[in-house]
């Protein structure tokens, strides 16, 4: 049996000590989220509940988090006034929107990080210029301190000033309210995965 040389055994060896350490790391900010990877149903995991919430929908009406049990939902933060992500990240949602029938119960949920511009009203309209349907994407508005609670139980950063900060991250949430997993909606293979992640909790209603 061929012995390798003890320089090249060394590199191998760091290099298997580096891919060890970086999937512990992964692991370990899993498990710190109070999460764990369900290998049995699915590729998708598990991070811990998502955040309650009791705020405004663009029709008036005050809706909470547990009128969404039982039904899977998809969430992302947005503003009406952004130029930037914003549009894509709703055209990325009414594409979804579109992709699954309404017997499937899946829900959209927006929520806005400049709740002092967007009231009730102008998240009206801007639902209008996506096709929202009104029983299945919701547009959510609230005190800011409360958006920010919302935002930091998705692990996401609080926005303060400047609502252009905000992240461009979709979430995928189950029926029981657990957050199976985060897409990137400036990446084509995140959202691609985010559909077929939604294809498989919708299997498992």
């Amino acid at each position: 049996m061929t012995t390798l040389p003890a320089t090249r055994q060394k590199v191998l060896g760091f290099v298997l000590i580096a891919f060890l350490i970086g999937n512990g790391a992964t692991l370990l900010w899993i498990f710190s989220k109070g999460g764990r990877i369900d290998t049995k149903r699915s590729a998708l995991g598990v991070y811990g509940g998502a955040p309650d919430f009791s705020l405004t929908e663009r029709s008036g009406q005050t809706f909470v988090k547990e009128s969404l049990v039982g039904k899977p939902w998809i969430a992302d933060f947005i503003f009406t006034r952004c130029s930037g992500q914003c549009p894509m990240m709703s055209a990325h949602m009414q594409r979804i929107q579109g992709l699954f029938p309404k017997e499937t119960d899946l829900h959209l949920v927006s929520f806005t990080v400049d709740p002092n511009w967007d009231s009730p009203e102008v998240l009206s309209r801007y639902a209008e210029r996506y096709s929202a349907e009104k029983d299945r994407w919701l547009f959510l508005t609230g005190p800011k301190e409360e958006i920010n609670r919302i935002l930091k139980g998705f692990f996401l950063s609080s926005v303060d000033e400047d609502p252009n900060m905000h992240s461009i991250r979709f979430i995928l949430v189950d029926g029981e309210g657990q957050i199976r997993g985060f897409y990137d909606a400036g990446d084509p293979s995140s959202i691609k995965q985010l559909i077929q992640d939604t294809k498989v909790l919708i299997s498992k209603r």
